[in-house]
C-alpha cells in the first residue's frame, strides 16, 4: 500500500513530463504556423492591392483602345521599311509627284533619348528624290508631314529643275514648273516588347496629349499660301 502511495507521484510526474514534453513543441508550432498565417494574409493583401491596380490600369487601357493602337503605330517596336516605303508612294502617287528614289539606313540609337538603356528610341534614316509642281508638292508635303508615324525631317531642298525644251515644242504653262527635291528623313521606333515597371503601375496615362497628336496627324484641309503672297514662289 505504501509502495503503491510512493509510485502514484512519480507515476504523475512522469505522466506530466511526457504530456509536456509532447504539448510545449507543439503549442509553440501552432504559434509559428499562426505568425506564418499572419505574414501570408500581409503578403495577400499587398498582393491583391498590387492586382486591383494592374486590373484597374489595364481597364484604363482598354477604354482607350483607339489611342493605344494609335501608340502602338505612332511608335512600333521594328522599323518597318516596308510600310513606311509603301506609304511614301502611296502618298506620291495620290499627290501626283514622281517619286524617283527612296533609300534607308541602318537604324541607329538615338543618343539624344532620355530613355534608360534598354529602353531607348532608335531611328531609321532615308533620303528621297521627287519630283512634280509646287501644288502638287504642297499636296505631298502636307500629307508626309501627317503620317500617322513619328518622324524627324532632317533637310526638305526643293528646287527648279533643268528643263530643255525640244525643237519646236510649246512651252508649257507657268504652273507646269517642275521642281526637284531631295528629302531626308528618319522614323523612330522603340526595339522589343515595351515593359512597365510595377512601381509606375497606377500613375494616370496622359491621354490628352496623345490626343493632342492623333488630332496634329488627322485629316485635315490642305496646306494654302496667304492671299497676299504669290501662290508659287518658284515663279518669275
Amino acid at each position: 500500500m505504501i509502495i503503491r502511495i510512493l509510485l502514484f507521484p512519480i507515476i504523475l510526474l512522469l505522466v506530466l513530463y511526457f504530456v509536456i514534453a509532447q504539448v510545449v513543441p507543439t503549442a509553440k508550432a501552432i504559434s509559428t504556423i499562426k505568425e506564418s498565417i499572419v505574414q501570408q494574409q500581409t503578403k495577400l493583401k499587398t498582393a491583391q492591392e498590387r492586382l486591383d491596380k494592374v486590373t484597374a490600369f489595364q481597364q484604363n487601357i482598354d477604354s482607350h483602345s483607339s489611342e493605344m493602337d494609335y501608340v502602338k503605330n505612332f511608335v512600333p517596336n521594328d522599323q518597318r521599311e516596308e510600310i513606311l516605303l509603301s506609304d511614301m508612294s502611296q502618298l506620291a502617287e495620290e499627290s501626283g509627284v514622281n517619286l524617283f528614289s527612296v533609300g534607308f539606313s541602318e537604324g541607329r540609337n538615338d543618343v539624344r533619348s532620355g530613355a534608360t538603356a534598354g529602353e531607348q528610341s532608335f531611328l531609321i534614316e532615308g533620303k528621297m528624290i521627287v519630283s512634280g509642281t509646287y501644288d502638287n508638292f504642297q499636296k505631298f508635303t502636307h500629307k508626309l508631314f501627317r503620317m500617322k508615324r513619328l518622324y524627324l525631317f532632317k533637310t526638305f531642298d526643293l528646287t527648279k529643275a533643268e528643263q530643255k525644251k525640244q525643237e519646236g515644242e510649246e512651252a508649257g504653262t507657268p504652273q507646269d514648273l517642275i521642281l526637284s527635291s531631295t528629302i531626308s528623313f528618319a522614323y523612330g521606333y522603340i526595339p522589343g516588347v515595351g515593359s512597365i515597371s510595377p512601381t509606375e503601375i497606377g500613375n494616370p496615362i496622359n491621354f490628352d496629349l496623345i490626343d493632342t497628336i492623333m488630332n496634329a496627324t488627322a485629316n485635315t484641309n490642305p496646306l494654302v499660301t496667304e492671299k497676299a503672297n504669290r501662290s508659287n514662289p518658284f515663279l518669275p
